[in-house]
């Protein structure tokens, strides 16, 4: 008999000791039962919302494919209403921006802020239906010589999901599984390539299962 067979006949014969205990046995086995089940919970819960997330990208991508490959001309009124949703989330004064559509070409004019400039003129652009863009916008480095530039919220780049403290499920998922290929690939082939991608996926791993949403803490009892 080798020492790995003694060693995990000693464990299982530990367990069953414990869990089958004259006095305790039946508390300690429902323990582990409750515990089994709210495991179980849990991960169903996350694969339920995993899922979720993935449905939901897929859903958008689709739609947005299907209406590029199948969308004809937008008309000027409704390129417009478009464009003027979109501008709160690039400039910190969106009503001093004017915007007229003709043909689909988009002409903006009015005050901006430089560090704003660049992020609005590429945030028109991507608009859906916007064929181009005309730029007559009065730059303005800072607000203090320019009264109607001050105050407003200031906007910030959103940044991707990758980058936040917080992934989305579909973001864990994705990086989750590449990380444990990598680190499985290690563990068949121990090329120094392979265990330098191992160590890497390992890395991929432990950030995917920290960078969930962090539980709440319960507040003070009152």
């Amino acid at each position: 008999m080798n020492r790995g067979t003694t060693v995990a006949g000693a464990v299982l014969g530990a367990a069953l000791m414990y869990l089958f205990d004259p006095d305790r046995g039946r508390q300690r086995r429902a323990l582990l039962r409750d515990k089994a089940a709210s495991g179980l919970n849990s991960v169903r819960a996350a694969a339920a919302v995993t899922q979720r997330d993935l449905w939901n990208r897929a859903s958008g991508l689709i739609a947005e494919l299907w209406a590029q490959l199948t969308s004809g001309p937008v008309p000027d009124d409704v390129l417009l209403r478009r464009i003027r949703s979109h501008l709160g989330r690039v400039v910190s004064h969106p009503r001093l921006i004017e915007v007229s559509v003709h043909n689909g070409r988009a002409v903006l004019s009015g005050p901006v802020l430089a560090h704003e400039h660049l992020p609005l003129y590429r945030c028109v652009r991507s608009v859906r239906g916007v064929t181009g863009v005309e730029d007559r916008l009065e730059v303005h480095e800072a607000a203090e010589n320019f009264p109607v530039l001050r105050g407003g919220v200031p906007r910030r780049w959103v940044k991707p999901d990758i980058l936040q403290e917080q992934w989305a499920p579909a973001t864990r998922l994705i990086v989750g599984t590449t990380g444990g290929t990598l680190a499985l690939n290690a563990l068949r082939q121990r090329t120094p390539l392979q265990v330098l991608l191992g160590l890497v996926g390992s890395a991929l791993c432990v950030e995917a299962l920290s960078r969930g949403t962090p539980r709440r803490r319960p507040g003070p009892s009152r």
